[in-house]
């Protein structure tokens, strides 16, 4: 009778999965709270329970297949992604910058490969072919502050689809030279590339807008027919001898035209390769890394020093090169070069095939993924800099209010509620005309019949500011989760919710709070409040103001919502601002505030802003504009809002805003690599 105990490596299916979805789960998290990549965590810890590190899991049956199809599903996202809609606009520039950026990066890793590596001519074309390759993993960044429509953001978008392509179009070619004995076999494959690439672009498109009308009412077939669309492809494209990612890459392409940015559709085709797919082959790629060789050789660190040198060089080389030849500026060549210095999507699965199809060793396996995180990093950190510093340049059009003002407040504390109200009535403009939705999120169905004694506590509070209110009440597991989704469904336009002051514990720390997942998940402008007396009776009022904020396209609209508290209470206004920014700030505020003559109080740090404040009376106001990750204001201080609230000024009365957010879609850090979220902009 066969031992029922645990061996090792575990190669047992259940316990496997099992396995990899707790890494899954667990490792992007605790990644993301030090500031870290998922992506990179995914890589470590298939690096660390592979077989070459504690010899855990078996990379072998389960983690191999659903490695492969998570690779598949990456290379069809990166061709969904591709704006080829954005490629007509300014063809010379795109065009230049796309053979620029991809020929100086190959010419460059052909020459260091083959003949100062010594590699040969295969694995050297290979090496080469990343160089060229480019992801834009810092698109959310130039969407957020609005820059997607400037001409450097559109040449970078053109230059990734050119040379991506054209990558894929030499891996063909090598690949093809690989598995075959000369040059005469390959002749006969490209009959077979053609008839392929004639399938897949003047068939494929017809099918599948005849399919999708067809069964516009069933998502879920939508979605299967999509899958299976995408696999079947890259099977005829293995059967006819092409690598399946290049079949793969070319249906992404071809359906980018046939799936809305944002229909449902997408919405699931990019959940689920984040959620499962893509996490499960980067653990698969970590656990092919061998990890006792990179460790204990110099060889992967060496190598990988030299790639990173040259990648880097050899990109901003090509957007050094674009700027004189068009007469750009040198902020238009930073943001082109932070753009598309990132080797990520194509770069990863180009090697990955090579190291399994024996092109390359495992060494350049290594070195690869020592490329995609220094790159990433480079690229994120040079476009966010290049990009405040060209909205600041080149300020976005400022926003107008709606008409069609909506507020939320969500209620968990019923002693909150009269503040609420009162503060709501203050910072919108139409409080009078349009209800203030008041949501209670419960956790099922039993609790609903809770709300109301809220709800008649509510209508005796509204009935006294002369304001009419509504309820709404959601079912949801996570409170969070419930207050973004009744926001998007009702287009709120401000959110209010009410805050105890309290942040710090290892609960947080894991897993955020309300507060948190409400900020990273809604676009609209928040306003915390900590407020214990009615705002008539306060008798200051203090304005903590960021760097930069006055470049916020949203910036005079919110500091026009709270000039009617200022015109309440008809007290002392201090504005506390950042000196180097004073005079900037105080000219952008609205007309209204030169009338009370603001005292204006000079500060070096954002924390010194929360050290005035502590001084300040009980009976004053403190109200902090902070900012939202990836805006023009946010920096590694503004990040610490809520934490220096909660240390310093708890005992005060407190309003925090975060401004709107406009752009790009929320993110999920699982997307980096992929790059997943970026077609959706706004103009």
């Amino acid at each position: 009778m066969e031992s029922s105990g645990l061996h090792l490596p575990i190669s047992e299916p259940i316990t496997v999965f099992g396995i990899t979805l707790l890494v899954i789960f667990i490792i992007p998290l605790f990644f993301s709270k030090l500031k870290l990549p998922g992506i990179i965590g995914l890589i470590i810890a298939g690096m660390i329970l592979g077989t070459t590190g504690l010899n855990v899991l078996d990379k072998n049956g389960s983690i191999e297949l659903l490695g492969n199809v998570g690779l598949i599903y990456l290379m069809f996202l990166a061709g969904l992604e591709l704006e080829v809609g954005s490629f007509l606009k300014n063809q010379h520039k795109n065009i230049t910058f796309g053979l620029l950026t991809f020929s100086i990066p190959f010419i460059f890793g052909f020459v260091i490969c083959n003949h100062i590596l010594k590699y040969d001519i295969l694995p050297s074309l290979l090496i080469a072919s990343m160089f060229s390759t480019q992801t834009m993993i810092a698109f959310p960044i130039v969407s957020r502050l609005r820059l997607t429509k400037t001409l450097p953001v559109e040449i970078s978008i053109g230059g990734t689809i050119i040379t991506d392509t054209l990558v894929l179009l030499i891996f063909v070619i090598i690949t093809s030279l690989s598995n075959n004995t000369g040059i005469n076999e390959f002749l006969l494959l490209i009959p077979k590339i053609l008839f392929f690439v004639f399938l897949v672009i003047l068939i494929l498109p017809r099918v599948t807008l005849w399919f999708l009308k067809n069964l516009s009412s069933d998502q879920l077939a939508q979605y299967v027919f999509v899958l299976a669309t995408v696999f079947t492809t890259s099977a005829i494209a293995r059967f006819l001898g092409i690598e399946p990612i290049i079949g793969a890459f070319l249906a992404g392409i071809v359906l980018n035209r046939q799936i809305p940015p944002s229909a449902m559709l997408m919405n699931r085709i990019e959940f689920i390769g984040n959620a499962l797919f893509i996490p499960f082959f980067l653990f698969y790629v970590g656990m092919l890394i061998d990890l006792k060789a990179f460790v204990s050789g110099y060889e992967s660190i060496e190598l990988s020093a030299i790639l990173i040198s040259f990648a880097i060089i050899s990109k901003w080389l090509a957007a050094f090169i674009t700027q004189k030849i068009f007469g750009l500026k040198a902020l238009d060549r930073q943001l082109i070069f932070g753009l598309s210095t990132a080797h990520a999507a194509a770069t990863i699965a180009i090697i990955l095939v090579g190291y399994k199809i024996g092109i390359v060793d495992i060494n350049v396996l290594n070195a690869t993924i020592v490329v995609i995180f220094v790159s990433c990093v480079v690229s994120a950190m040079v476009t966010e800099k290049a990009a405040k510093s060209y909205a600041i340049a080149f300020p976005a059009i400022r926003f107008k209010p709606t008409d069609s003002e909506k507020v939320l407040i969500p209620v968990a504390n019923p002693s909150n509620i009269e503040h609420l109200i009162e503060f709501a009535e203050y910072v919108s403009e139409r409080a009078k005309k349009n209800p203030i939705t008041l949501l209670r999120v419960v956790k099922d169905d039993d609790e609903i019949h809770k709300v109301q004694d809220l709800v008649a506590k509510a209508e005796d509070i509204s009935h006294n500011f002369g304001i009419e209110t509504e309820w709404a009440v959601r079912v949801d597991v996570n409170i969070s989760s419930g207050i973004v989704r009744a926001a998007k469904e009702m287009l709120a336009s401000k959110i209010i919710m009410g805050w105890s002051g309290k942040y710090i514990s290892s609960r947080r720390w894991i897993f955020g709070t309300i507060l948190e997942g409400v900020l990273a998940d809604v676009k609209q402008p928040v306003y915390i409040c900590r407020l214990k007396q009615p705002i008539e009776q306060f008798s200051q009022v203090f304005i903590l103001i960021p760097s930069n904020a006055e470049f916020d396209p949203d910036f005079k609209n919110y500091m026009h919502s709270i000039e009617k508290i200022i015109k309440k209470t008809r007290q002392k206004v201090t504005i506390i601002v950042d000196r180097i920014h004073a005079e900037n700030v105080m000219a952008e505020l609205p007309p209204a505030y030169s009338k009370v003559k603001p005292t204006v109080v000079e500060i070096r740090k954002w924390v010194d802003g929360f050290n005035h404040l502590k001084s300040i009376d009980t009976n004053a106001l403190a109200i902090i504009i902070s900012a939202r990750r990836g805006t023009i204001a946010f920096n590694s201080d503004i990040q610490n809002t809520l934490l220096l609230t909660s240390q310093i000024i708890s005992d005060k009365n407190v309003v925090i805003v975060y401004p709107a957010i406009h752009g790009t879609s929320i993110i999920d850090s699982r997307s980096l690599l992929s790059g997943t979220g970026q077609v959706i902009t706004e103009n």
